[in-house]
């Protein structure tokens, strides 16, 4: 493979476009190829740093008083270029000329700032598709391999501290109370370039995967989606991103979401 090539296949590894093979083939060399961990993890942090730009939506008032601008810098046909300054004339004059380009200016700047806020939200939801499919990925090699676990207890006073010494930051651990649901422990796992806390649970015959790590995002509720036959689910809370995965039903996948957000506010 040609360096060209190994630059797209990494690219595309880091955006979650491989097929599912060639992503737990890019894990596994990961793993194994220190200069090629290096090149990953330096195209992550890059990515990362461009996802953390200051990101604010647009209050209605502010889009409203945008769009009626836009609509009346519209109407009126473009005012011609202001004159060369002829000798004898004053400058009020030649202000007065500049001043007509007014509507053609704040057409212009409207246009901008609407351009500006519609990228920032496209470039949103991109970013958490992408963090979706590392979820995904994140989940499907745990349960094909033997790595489910770094630590194997139910009980989370042993998998708590474990956890909380190699992260840094302290994770919520709690059993889920539920009839047929069994915490299987915890391990150490990377999502979009960054470790987080992995809590591993069994839910009858199904896996189920709840990624935590620390954010700034303001709490909020569950947001749930389907991803590659896998149900997920993500919120924030007490300072917390949390994303759960799991293949079972639709019902039970809420019943265990559930149990989970009153474990975590119980903490």
């Amino acid at each position: 493979m040609n360096q060209l090539n190994e630059h797209e296949r990494i690219g595309a590894f880091i955006d979650g476009e491989l097929d599912l093979s060639d992503q737990l083939e890019m894990e596994r060399r990961y793993e194994a190829e220190p200069q090629l961990r290096q090149q990953v993890d330096e195209a992550r942090a890059l990515r990362e740093s461009v996802k953390e730009a200051s990101y604010h939506a647009a209050p209605d008032a502010l889009r409203q008083r945008l769009l009626a601008q836009m609509g009346r810098a519209a109407a009126p046909a473009p005012a011609a270029a202001p004159a060369p300054r002829k000798a004898g004339r004053s400058l009020g004059e030649v202000l007065g000329e500049w001043f007509a380009w007014k509507p053609m200016a704040s057409a212009f700047a409207v246009a901008g700032a609407a351009a500006f806020f519609v990228n920032m939200s496209a470039s949103h939801s991109f970013a958490e598709q992408q963090l979706e499919d590392d979820v995904v990925a994140s989940h499907v090699r745990s349960t094909l391999g033997q790595h489910l676990v770094d630590v194997s207890s139910s009980d989370h006073h042993q998998v708590k501290p474990f956890l909380s010494t190699r992260l840094g930051f302290s994770p919520p651990v709690s059993e889920l109370q539920l009839t047929g649901s069994e915490f299987l422990g915890g391990r150490v796992d990377y999502l979009d370039g960054r470790p987080v806390a992995a809590l591993v649970y069994k839910q009858g015959p199904h896996v189920v995967n709840s990624f935590i790590w620390p954010t700034k995002a303001a709490d909020g509720k569950p947001a749930f989606s389907q991803e590659k036959g896998f149900r997920t689910a993500h919120w924030s809370y007490g300072g917390m991103a949390h994303w759960v995965i799991s293949d079972v039903n639709a019902e039970e996948f809420q019943t265990v979401v559930q149990a989970i957000q009153r474990g975590d506010e119980q903490r």
